[in-house]
């Protein structure tokens, strides 16, 4: 059976000023988001391994661009990378932590990593049998526009990834509706979660999962 892997990783961590501050918030979006374990489909729970890296897996992809969003707004302005990876797991799942468990779908994770930092991207997945250098590509239009995005914009996707309408966003960030929908159109935020949307699909497909 297949799983999607989730490694992300904080980047130049070492010269963040404050770096504890930063991990307390890490530490807080990832139990956050493992309270919604169910309905994001986490297998593994989102479990920081190095102080700066964390990992979760997953048995669905459509829940797993709001979780890395979800991530990115509660750091900004601290950036991340987000490496992906789809296959095997040889071990036994670990359901209370992220720890301990190898195959294919994390060495992928890992290379994806690995990849972003030679490259200074943000997201990467692996491991897909159709349209691998199609998201590749999309993935890094979108690390490169995501560079000059507020924080506005990336809660406004975030929130987006969520299913939240305009409104409810706009009340949420504390912003008129007006100043959502411009961000909305400025950023490409529609073609950002039209991507996303299409990888999820593709990667639903391989997991052999509804």
């Amino acid at each position: 059976m297949n799983y999607l892997a989730l490694i992300g990783d904080i980047k130049e961590s070492k010269k963040l000023v404050d770096r504890d501050a930063v991990q307390g918030r890490l530490l807080e979006v990832c139990n956050d988001l493992n309270q919604q374990a169910d309905f994001l489909r986490l297998v593994s729970p989102f479990t920081v391994t190095l102080g700066d890296e964390f990992q979760a897996v997953f048995d669905g992809a459509q829940n797993i661009w709001s979780s890395v969003f979800a991530v990115e707004s509660a750091l900004y302005p601290v950036r991340l990378r987000f490496g992906m990876g789809i296959g095997s797991i040889d071990t036994a799942i670990n359901r209370s932590q992220s720890i301990g468990m190898d195959g294919p779908a994390f060495h992928l994770a890992r290379e994806a990593v690995g990849s972003l930092k030679a490259e200074w991207g943000s997201y990467r997945v692996l491991g897909m049998k159709d349209s691998q250098l199609l998201a590749l590509h999309a993935l890094d239009l979108v690390s490169h526009n995501r560079e000059s995005w507020n924080r506005n914009r990336v809660g406004i996707l975030s929130y987006l990834l969520k299913g939240a309408n305009v409104a409810s966003i706009a009340k949420t960030i504390g912003i008129s509706e007006q100043a959502v929908y411009k961000n909305i159109r400025h950023g490409g935020l529609e073609s950002v979660r039209g991507i996303f949307a299409g990888i999820s699909q593709e990667l639903d497909l391989q997991l052999g999962r509804d």
